[in-house]
Parts: C-alpha cells; structure tokens; sequence
C-alpha cells in the first residue's frame, strides 16, 4: 500500500498514495512493521558487505538505509525514486548517518538506465504492482545484474482475499473499490501472481518463493497499518466515484465496530516474496 492523487513525482505522473509528511510517516511504520520479512529476504537472496546493490522505488528510504548499513564503507547501494521530496528526506538521513555508501537519485523507474553487470543485487518492495508495464522494468533491472547477482521482489499476490472477521459486507465493498483504483491507475494489485514466469523470463533462476502473510487485530501496531490506509483512502475513492457516502460511512461504522470486539481480526493482504538469480 504506498504512492497518489493529487501529488507528482520528478517526471509529473501522479502518486496514487502521495508524498507528503503523513504518507513519509506511513511508510516509516509499513518498513518497520515489515522489517524482519525484508531482511529474510535479504538473507536469502545472500546480500552483505562489499556489494553494489539497487534499490528501485526507494520512496522515503527506510530500506535503502538498512541496506547501506548492511553492505558497508566497501560496498554501494543505489536509491532511485521519482519523488524529489522522498530523494531529498533520504540524502538528509543518509548524511547525518555518516553513510557515504549511499547515492539516492531522483528518475523514473522506468526509464532508468544502468550499466551491465554493474550490479550486485536489487530489491523492489511494493513498486510493480502501480506500474503499466513491469515487465520491462525488471528486464533492465536483470540486465544490469553481474551474472549470479541475485533480485528480490516483494509484491501483491491477491488482494481480494484481505479479509475482515467477523465478516464486514462494508469492508469487502471497500477492498473491491481499492482494487478498482489500482487497475484505473495501470496497476495490478495481483500482480505477484505474475512475478516468478515473469523474472525467470527475464533471465533469472527462481531460488525462493516466500509467502508474506499476517493476521492483525486490533489494538496491535500491526492493526494500525492497514487502519492508517483505509480510513486515509476511502475518501479518496468517495471522491473518484468509486464508492457513495453512504457506503464510506458504512465502512467505518464496521470498521470502529470490530475496532471494539475482542475476537476481530483483519487478514492482511497476500503477498510473495521472489528471490532469484540472473543467469
């Protein structure tokens, strides 16, 4: 859930989910709440000192600085995002950090231009899935991959099966209107269905499929995650006709509802975790 409407990135198209100061305080608790899942995947995909890594659609840079910190003064890390805001939050951090290993650059994701083989590894967490054409993308990413470098991509398998219990017909009309945006903004909300036929098509080989998937109740930090983004978006799909005034006040009516009930508890959205190799 990160990019939005009424906010432009370096290149002028719009971010689904903004740029401002409560978007940038949105992510920093998605990463940390999601923290130990990337690092898993770092794990796995074997990053660590002394290598050159990407990380594509960097937004405010939460991860990109873990993973300066993880390769060290010897390695490099490479932070690209189209929000000059999120770029200049980032070159902050990373000064005061005294983490000189760290280049952040505001472009497009899509037309970004890398040598060949110049590449350790990269990462993309939740970037696919509000592009067009991400097949592309990641066909420059692999390019610029030495052979043996390694790809992590985090994304949305299936959205429709974020599930509130007790059942809310409120909620699943929200989820259904969610999805409805992303595919007329060109995302793809399931796209991580696609993923594994598409990195392996780009020359990689497949080493882990991880699933990515949590129960939240409420009163828990990790309840504060998914409550953040939909009382934040729905007014915003009020607003693009994708829902009526009554069903967002029905919404959040079932929502502080089972706020209230003991035994609640949101099945988060589905995701995959790819971890693959170039050839």
């Amino acid at each position: 859930m990160s990019r939005a409407a009424a906010t432009t990135g370096a290149g002028g198209t719009p971010y689904l989910l903004g740029t401002g100061p409560g978007e940038t305080r949105r992510l920093e608790t998605q990463h940390r709440l999601w923290a130990d899942c990337a690092h898993e995947l770092w794990d796995r995909a074997g990053f660590g000192p002394g290598e050159r890594l990407l990380d594509l659609g960097c937004g405010p840079g939460f991860a990109a600085l873990e993973l300066a910190e993880r390769v060290g003064g010897a390695g490099r890390v490479l932070a690209v995002d189209r929000s000059e805001r999120f770029i200049a939050e980032l070159v902050r951090e990373a000064e005061c950090r005294g983490l000189a290993q760290l280049t952040a650059q505001v472009g497009e994701v899509e037309g970004l231009r890398l040598k060949p083989g110049s590449l350790d590894g990269a990462f993309a967490r939740w970037l696919l899935c509000f592009l067009p054409a991400p097949g592309p993308v990641v066909e420059r990413v692999v390019s610029a991959l030495r052979p043996g470098g390694r790809l992590v991509v985090w994304d949305y398998l299936n959205y429709r099966a974020t599930t509130l219990h007790p059942p809310s017909p409120a909620f699943e009309r929200v989820v259904s209107a969610v999805h409805e945006s992303w595919r007329r903004s060109g995302g793809d909300l399931d796209l991580g269905g696609r993923l594994p036929g598409m990195i392996a098509g780009a020359g990689c080989r497949l080493l882990d499929l991880v699933p990515l998937a949590r129960f939240a109740r409420p009163g828990t930090p990790l309840w504060q995650w998914p409550s953040g983004f939909f009382l934040g978006y729905v007014p915003r799909l009020v607003e693009a006709g994708l829902l009526s005034e009554t069903e967002r006040r029905n919404f959040e009516a079932e929502w502080h509802e089972r706020e209230r009930e003991p035994g609640a508890f949101l099945s988060l959205p589905p995701m995959v975790g790819v971890v693959a190799e170039k050839l």
